[in-house]
């Protein structure tokens, strides 16, 4: 069982030996992951956080409509196999810069705010995140009062 899930990792999220392209699809699918994992860290994803979700990876990723379904339903398919936050953050903390790391987290709290709640679970999660990719935590709360705004 273990092994089956390693190597489905390995082939999804790997990006070692990967084209660019592959590359930027990976990191894309692993911030999707990430945002979704957010919607439902307070046990309930609303529709308005589904909704900021595709808005959000549509724009932030210029993505087609075909582009968007995929990735979300690659998305969707990551967290329900993955085991910890690791699977996802490992390959943003290894590809992206720092901006990059903070426009992820800067996602997350968007998404965290789509509901008009902030749930404990949610910051939580974001806070957890945030320290796995080494976002400082200055960068961490300044990147949650712009998305608060």
């Amino acid at each position: 069982m273990i092994k089956k899930i390693k190597s489905f990792f390995e082939s999804h999220l790997s990006i070692q030996e990967s084209s660019p392209e592959d590359k930027q699809t990976k990191l894309q699918l692993a911030t999707a992951a990430l945002l979704f994992e957010i919607s439902k860290a307070d046990f309930d994803m609303s529709e308005d956080e589904l909704e900021q979700i595709k808005n959000l990876l549509s724009k932030e990723f210029d993505l087609s409509s075909a582009q968007l379904d995929e990735l979300i339903g690659l998305a969707q398919s990551e967290v329900k196999q993955s085991i910890s936050l690791y699977d996802f953050t490992v390959l943003i903390n290894d590809e992206y810069s720092l901006e990059d790391k903070k426009q992820v987290i800067y996602l997350l709290w968007q998404v965290a705010y789509a509901d008009n709640v902030l749930d404990k679970y949610e910051e939580a999660m974001i806070r957890k995140v945030a320290e796995l990719i080494y976002v400082p935590h200055q960068d961490f709360i300044e990147m949650k009062l712009a998305a608060k705004k």
